[in-house]
């Protein structure tokens, strides 16, 4: 078996068993979602978005453009395309408006309104404003006045927003804020701020298993969402990351059922959870030879996001570390099919060729914090 037919096994593996995370009712209803092509290449068109959606019983998503080379005035042509996107997809997608500040937000707003929009988005860093901008509050309060969320980027790439954030979603409490990629931003300080509160969410698209389990400990998981920022990121891993969380955590079916899907579709409604107790403890424990090889991959994956090189053998020493201890043995499949997947494809492939590569380190990343977990899906045969 050649190694790409090892990749596609394991990752074949890995699709099927990931439903066992879920409950088998589960409603998957994605938060975080593009379409269109971004001034970086990366591009999703309709019929692929609603492929992957059908591949994964992906029921509903939200939807909006992104960073497009044609957005100015007012990311009206890049609005209108996805308005038209989701129009044609049968009320799969929910089209959120892309707004920018500098030229007309209120009014841009207003327009994919009627033409049905059903939410907005802003990226403080890709339209360079920050979230307490004075020409924010009449977005807001178009948003609290008709009930829709707010996606707000709030990821790599910015200075701290928590003490922001929390005053607006204090000012406009019908406002629904979704906080993209965890909040990782500042998270300790968000959570420390809005834990609790009805109007503020966060989506789940971010990479580190750790920055999940932090979030879980601090915040009620109604306020928690599953999102993929596809195509940054994918329906595998995503799936993967917060399933395999709650399952390690034992959290109930109905919690599961909520962040799969259930409270983002009570949001699209205008409804409002009722918050429980975050359900994460405080501290996490890994051995001693799960912490070297989650180390090692979290040295490994930038390199290859990158498309460089391994020249520091970071790959080779995760791989390593698996023949320490039995609790790490399973992983080393998944960490040397992708190391030799990776060799073969070499550095400088083009950016859609290392997305199995990828996946691979970031299912062995998830199975270090959540062993029990992995075995009894992703790493079953």
């Amino acid at each position: 078996m050649g190694v790409r037919d090892e990749a596609d096994r394991l990752l074949h593996r890995a699709r099927h068993g990931i439903r066992r995370l879920l409950p088998e009712d589960a409603y998957l209803a994605d938060a975080h979602t593009h379409l269109g092509l971004d001034e970086d290449g990366m591009t999703l068109d309709l019929a692929s978005s609603l492929a992957l959606m059908r591949e994964f019983d992906v029921r509903r998503a939200l939807v909006f453009p992104l960073h497009e080379a044609d957005r100015a005035p007012a990311y009206r042509k890049p609005n209108d395309r996805v308005l038209e996107w989701a129009a044609a997809s049968g009320d799969r997608l929910v089209p959120l408006a892309r707004l920018d500040l500098a030229e007309s937000p209120v009014e841009e707003a207003e327009r994919c309104l009627k033409l049905g929009a059903r939410g907005i988005k802003l990226h403080p860093r890709a339209q360079k404003f920050t979230v307490d901008d004075d020409r924010l509050d009449p977005v807001f309060a178009l948003a609290e006045e008709h009930r829709f969320p707010i996606l707000i980027h709030a990821g790599r790439g910015m200075p701290p927003i928590g003490d922001h954030l929390a005053t607006v979603a204090a000012r406009h409490p019908g406002a629904i804020l979704i906080l993209a990629h965890a909040a990782i931003v500042d998270q300790e300080r968000i959570c420390d701020l809005v834990a609790g509160r009805p109007n503020v969410f966060f989506d789940t698209s971010t990479w580190g298993v750790a920055d999940l389990l932090n979030l879980l400990s601090r915040v009620a998981p109604q306020q928690v969402l599953w999102a993929t920022d596809i195509p940054y990121g994918n329906h595998l891993v995503s799936l993967a990351l917060i399933g395999s969380i709650l399952d390690e955590l034992g959290a109930s079916d109905e919690i599961r059922r909520g962040v799969f899907g259930l409270t983002l579709e009570g949001i699209i409604r205008g409804e409002t959870p009722t918050m429980t107790d975050p359900i994460a403890p405080p501290r996490w424990e890994l051995t001693h030879a799960a912490h070297r090889v989650y180390t090692y991959l979290a040295a490994t994956v930038p390199i290859i996001w990158m498309r460089q090189a391994d020249n520091l053998g970071v790959s080779g020493l995760a791989a390593g570390a698996c023949r320490t201890g039995d609790e790490v043995a399973e992983l080393e499949e998944l960490i040397t099919t992708a190391c030799a997947l990776w060799e073969e494809i070499g550095p400088g492939a083009l950016r859609g060729q290392i997305w199995d590569v990828t996946r691979l380190f970031q299912l062995a990343q998830i199975a270090c914090f959540c062993p029990t977990a992995a075995r009894r899906s992703y790493l079953c045969a």
